[in-house]
C-alpha cells in the first residue's frame, strides 16, 4: 500500500536518526575484531542489515560506509575462524554474502538449515522444499517463543535473497502459510511487546506481500523510538539513552523502515567490499 510523502519523510528522518546512533557504535569499535572479540556477532548483524537496506535503497546505505572501515583483509579470515554463525541467523546469513572463495573454506558438517541454505541458496532444490516445510509449519502458541520468530525469519529472507528476488516455492500454498505465520507471529510480538520479532514480520510480511500495510504495526516501532535514536527490546515510549544491548533492535528497526519506505528491491546485487 502507497504511503503519502508526508508518511515516507517521517520514515526516512527516523531512519536517518537511527542509522545516526548506530554510526555513533560502529566509531567506539576496534579497526580489527580477533576471534573471540564480542563486537564480531554485532557486525555480522550489521553487515546484513547493510546488504538489506543498499538493496533497497538502489545505493549504498550509509550503514554500508559506516562499517567499511572496520575491515581489514584479516577480519574476514578471522570471522571464519571463530564461526559466529553457529546457533546465529544473522552470523550465518552473512555467509551468504562473502565471496565464493571464502565460502569454499567454510566446513559446516553439522550445519543447521539456516547455515546450509546461506551456503548454497534457494537454488538448490531439495533445500529450499526443506525449508518450505519449516516455513509451513505452524508453532503452537504455548512454545512459541522469540527465538523462533528469529529462525523464521532469517530462514524466510534467505529463501527470498534478502528480498532480492522472490522465493521459487513448489507449492503455491506456501506463500499462504508464511504470510499467515508472519502475521500470527506479529501479534505475539504486540501482546508481548517485543519490538525485534515486531520489526522483523513487518520486513517479512512485505517480502512475500510488497504491497501489504504495515502501518499500523510500525506505529509501534515509531513510538519507541528513543530521542538518542535507538530502539529499545521491548515495545514502548521511553527517554533514556541505550547502550550496546540496543543494537539488535535498532537494526531490526532499520531494515523494517527501509523496507517501508523503498518496498522493492531496486539492485541486483548490493555489495560490500570484505577486504580494504
Amino acid at each position: 500500500m502507497p504511503h503519502d510523502l508526508a508518511y515516507k519523510q517521517l520514515l526516512t528522518l527516523i531512519n536517518a536518526r537511527s542509522q545516526q546512533w548506530l554510526r555513533n557504535r560502529i566509531e567506539l569499535w576496534p579497526l580489527l575484531s580477533a576471534p573471540g572479540d564480542p563486537h564480531l556477532a554485532d557486525l555480522a548483524e550489521i553487515t546484513v542489515a547493510a546488504h538489506i537496506c543498499s538493496g533497497l535503497r538502489g545505493s549504498p546505505a550509509p550503514l554500508q560506509t559506516f562499517i567499511r572501515s572496520r575491515f581489514t583483509p584479516e577480519f574476514t579470515r578471522d570471522f571464519l575462524d571463530s564461526q559466529p554463525g553457529r546457533g546465529s541467523g544473522s552470523g550465518a546469513a552473512f555467509l551468504r554474502l562473502l565471496p565464493q572463495a571464502e565460502l569454499a573454506r567454510v566446513h559446516l558438517p553439522e550445519a543447521s538449515l539456516i547455515e546450509r541454505l546461506a551456503l548454497s541458496g534457494p537454488s538448490d532444490a531439495g533445500l529450499l522444499a526443506e525449508a518450505e516445510a519449516a516455513l509451513r509449519s505452524p508453532i503452537p502458541d504455548e512454545r512459541l517463543a522469540e527465538e523462533d520468530i528469529d529462525h523464521y525469519a532469517h530462514l524466510l529472507m534467505l529463501c527470498y535473497r534478502f528480498g532480492a528476488e522472490r522465493a521459487r516455492f513448489a507449492n503455491a500454498r506456501t506463500y499462504g502459510d508464511a504470510f499467515a505465520n508472519c502475521l500470527r507471529f506479529a501479534a505475539w510480538a504486540e501482546r508481548k511487546g517485543r519490538l525485534t520479532p515486531l520489526a522483523q514480520m513487518c520486513y517479512c510480511l512485505c517480502l512475500i506481500d510488497p504491497d501489504h500495510d504495515v502501518a499500523p504495526l510500525l506505529a509501534d516501532l515509531i513510538a519507541s523510538q528513543r530521542p538518542d535514536g535507538s530502539f529499545p527490546a521491548r515495545i514502548g515510549f521511553g527517554t533514556a539513552d541505550q547502550d550496546q544491548t540496543a543494537m539488535r533492535p535498532t537494526l531490526a528497526a532499520l531494515v523494517a523502515l527501509h523496507m517501508a519506505v523503498h518496498r522493492r528491491w531496486h539492485h541486483p546485487r548490493p555489495s560490500l567490499p570484505m577486504a580494504a
